[in-house]
């Protein structure tokens, strides 16, 4: 890459609602106010991988125990945890670990 290429992976932006249903707004909107009134120590946010943890034991026995917050959403780009980040999933928390 040349000095004026930049690279689009890190310029946040929110995902596209291709299916006309504002699901991933709405699970952005829905982490949003769990930071108001949650007190995490461990926090994971990402895609689908990040999102499918909760539903293994090991969620249960080892995350849930640390008061763990999963912000993952399935199909996520790091554009876009990044715009979910600078806009409001990381206000009023201080998590030890993220």
């Amino acid at each position: 890459m040349s000095q004026g290429d930049s690279n689009p992976a890190a310029i946040p932006h929110a995902a596209e609602d291709i299916q006309g249903d504002n699901r991933w707004m709405s699970q952005h909107n829905r982490f949003v106010l769990d930071c108001k009134d949650k007190e995490p120590d461990v926090l994971f946010v990402g895609d689908s991988m990040v999102q499918l943890m909760q539903q293994y034991e090991i969620w249960r026995e080892l995350f849930s125990p640390l008061h763990a917050l999963n912000f993952g959403i399935g199909g996520d780009t790091t554009r876009h945890v990044l715009w979910r980040l600078k806009n409001g999933e990381l206000e009023n928390i201080k998590p030890k670990v993220k």
